[in-house]
């Protein structure tokens, strides 16, 4: 199992540890539903499926915590700029950071854990 890895450009950021499981990669379709008033079930497909990746972390040194924190003020800048995530099983996909704030509690001294909300965007 391969570690987690975010790349923007020339920079890195390649984690010490892996995620902790379990692994959550929901997968939405949007689409309206409605009834009428027969009690019929109508539904509107809008054609726009969205993939998420949620990250767990527990125990992440304050190395790879002070990374992440530059990596998201400075290089992906909140949901602004896409990046490539290299998942645990060594796929690559470009996604966009969803998590607002960025907000790990510190569980013991300088190690961190916390979530991460990644949206596929292709």
């Amino acid at each position: 199992m391969a570690k987690p890895k975010f790349v923007l450009g020339a920079t890195e950021l390649q984690f010490s540890r892996g995620l902790l499981y379990p692994l959550s990669k929901p997968h939405e379709k949007l689409q309206v539903t409605d009834r009428t008033a027969a009690g019929t079930l109508q539904v509107e497909d809008l054609g726009i499926d969205i993939r998420s990746r949620r990250l767990s972390f527990k125990g992440l040194p304050q190395v790879d915590y002070d990374a992440l924190i530059n990596f998201y003020d400075q290089v992906c800048m909140g949901a602004l700029n896409t990046f490539t995530y290299h998942d645990e099983d060594g796929n690559s996909m470009t996604v966009m950071m969803l998590t607002n704030p960025l907000n790990f509690q510190e569980t013991f001294h300088q190690q961190f854990s916390g979530e991460l909300l990644l949206e596929v965007v292709s």
